[in-house]
């Protein structure tokens, strides 16, 4: 085997090469970025099932003007005793530190919550405007509070985002008409 040779089959193998390092490290990029958008989604799953138990049992629902925070009243410990004495307060909002997106879901006790004191129940929202307050008119129904939590865990493209939507009735509260 002649230097040239030798030179030629190390050339062609650091092109094999180098083609192969380069299909692993988008393969890495690839499965972080979806391993990002899976934990995204998932927290919001998990704080929509969360959400959902505590409007369930909720005497009341409030949604605040541009539907940045939801307000609910909730009942004492005592099941007997239901929604006429002892209840208390809970608030999620949608919020983040810098005022823009990514927004995060916090809640907290009380009638505030800002992203500086809740407790984070989700991350990566695309915006903050995430609840309503849906009532047909001309029917007469439980409160209701409907949530839309657009999920995108890499804001820098538009591919991978995800929306989670659900309307969700408080049956402890009296009926109303709409």
């Amino acid at each position: 085997m002649t230097l040239i040779e030798l030179l030629t089959t190390m050339t062609i193998l650091a092109f094999v090469l180098s083609g192969i390092v380069v299909m692993f490290v988008s393969g890495l990029h690839s499965e972080v970025g979806m391993n990002e958008r899976f934990q995204s989604q998932q927290s919001a799953r998990l704080a929509i099932s969360s959400l959902r138990t505590e409007v369930s049992s909720a005497c009341s629902v409030s949604v605040a003007a541009g539907g940045t925070s939801a307000t609910l009243v909730l009942p004492n410990s005592d099941p007997s005793q239901a929604c006429s004495t002892g209840t208390s307060q809970d608030t999620w909002c949608a919020d983040s530190t810098s005022g823009t997106a990514p927004f995060g879901l916090y809640r907290q006790v009380g009638s505030a919550c800002s992203a500086s004191t809740g407790v984070r129940r989700a991350d990566s929202l695309t915006t903050n405007a995430v609840f309503s307050a849906p009532c047909p008119a001309g029917t007469t129904i439980h409160p209701q509070l409907g949530v839309t939590f657009p999920v995108d865990a890499n804001l820098a493209t538009s591919t991978g985002s995800y929306t989670l939507t659900d309307t969700l009735t408080a049956r402890n509260a009296p009926v109303v008409s709409c």
